[in-house]
């Protein structure tokens, strides 16, 4: 897949048939329709930055590589 009309969004399905129609990313999250857990744990995200090895801008995205043998990422 990519973004490209070959093999952009519009040809995923022939590829992912579950990415067609309501299942196709980007999704809309109706705020009205949204309902708080209170059993949900908080959710974060973090990471070493001495563990990133490569990063890689391709134009349309960035793609970070990690090392992350002493999982700190």
């Amino acid at each position: 897949w990519g973004y490209d009309s070959d093999n952009g969004p519009d040809q995923w399905h022939k590829n992912y048939p579950f990415a067609k129609g309501r299942h196709q990313s980007p999704i809309e999250i109706n705020n009205k329709e949204v309902h708080y857990d209170s059993s949900l744990l908080p959710w974060f995200a973090s990471y070493d930055p001495g563990a990133a090895k490569t990063i890689v801008n391709d134009g349309k995205t960035c793609r970070v590589v990690f090392d992350d043998s002493f999982d700190r990422s």
